[in-house]
């Protein structure tokens, strides 16, 4: 196993997937965040008063964009990763099928395509799980809760960009958290 573990780290070196995923991880955890952000702003809006709707809704759209992101990613950096294995066996005249750096293009494929899909699915159903706890509280506190927890995630994913650049942590979370409070109040006028 722990030959397994050495294995899999080589490959995330050699393949450079560890800096895609990462940078995967952040631009679709913010995307799953705000895309709850507005299916809960639109239920609140339409006055939906069953919370089931809004979990299911949300749940229902992060599995969608899980979904999405794991087949769309490993489809297309499968794509990208072939391209570039044949490139270098034309530039060493070989084939490199049964090699470590096929297997690590093969390997970082599917990791960039989990993370992809992982994280819009983890950050939407943070923004669900005030529902589940109605009727303990009411619709309206669900809303507002939710709200504040997406808000949450996005200053989270800002501390976490700020950690990746070198800058400062609270600055970049309050940038993120703008850009939620943006997408509220868009979304609120939209949906009045």
């Amino acid at each position: 196993m722990r030959k397994r573990i050495e294995r899999f780290r080589e490959y995330l070196e050699v393949s450079r997937a560890h800096e895609i995923a990462r940078r995967l991880f952040v631009m679709n955890a913010f995307d799953g965040a705000l895309t709850i952000m507005g299916v809960v702003i639109g239920a609140h809006f339409s006055g939906v008063s069953n919370p089931h709707i809004v979990i299911t809704a949300g749940i229902g759209g992060a599995v969608a964009m899980g979904i999405s992101g794991i087949s769309g990613a490993y489809l297309a950096e499968r794509a990208e990763r072939k391209r570039d294995l044949k490139k270098l066996e034309m530039a060493m005249l070989c084939k490199l099928d049964n090699t470590d750096f096929a297997r690590a293009s093969e390997f970082a494929s599917f990791v960039v395509a989990f993370v992809d899909g992982i994280s819009p699915a983890i950050s939407a159903s943070v923004l669900v799980m005030p529902y589940i706890m109605v009727p303990r509280i009411s619709m309206d506190n669900a809303f507002y809760l939710s709200l504040f927890l997406g808000l949450c995630v996005l200053f989270t994913l800002g501390l976490f960009l700020a950690r990746i650049s070198d800058e400062r942590p609270v600055v970049s979370g309050i940038q993120m958290i703008i850009i939620g409070i943006i997408t509220i109040v868009i979304v609120s006028l939209l949906a009045l």
